[in-house]
């Protein structure tokens, strides 16, 4: 089961980092401009950009993963393979010789931004929503 674990942990980590969990909705937009974003500084108005755009579908997407990993157990496991996993992609891979030619000079401060935005607002709702489960199934269990 533990490698089950780490198997989820390694494809949540590749879904999360991915195009498929950013919202684009008009209305949604428009309520994130109305909150005058472009008065703040560059690298924070792209870290709210980016935290706005993926809030929603992140939200269900660990609520997703808290719900299974509850149920399965091994929650240390599935963060060492997300954490694992991204650390790779994004940090050791760039850095060899042959990937730099080959993404031509490496990772953007934007591109950055993201990587760091998505990994710490998927952690942060895990953690809360597990300890949340956690915390009811305790509360149900007693008399």
């Amino acid at each position: 089961m533990k490698f089950l674990v780490i198997i989820f942990g390694i494809a949540v980590s590749i879904v999360m980092h991915g195009s498929g969990l950013s919202v684009d909705n008009k209305w949604w937009w428009d309520l994130l401009l109305s909150f005058n974003v472009k008065a703040l500084s560059e690298n924070l108005g792209i870290a709210v950009f980016c935290f706005w755009i993926h809030l929603p579908l992140m939200i269900i997407f660990s609520l997703a993963c808290a719900l299974i990993i509850n149920r399965v157990g091994y929650p240390r496991y599935f963060i060492y393979s997300v954490l694992g996993t991204s650390f790779f992609t994004f940090i050791v891979v760039p850095l060899m010789p042959v990937f730099d030619v080959l993404l031509a000079g490496g990772m953007s401060s934007l591109r950055f931004i993201d990587i760091f935005v998505k990994t710490l607002m998927f952690l942060t709702l895990f953690f809360f929503l597990r300890s949340l489960f956690v915390k009811l199934e305790s509360e149900s269990i007693e008399p």
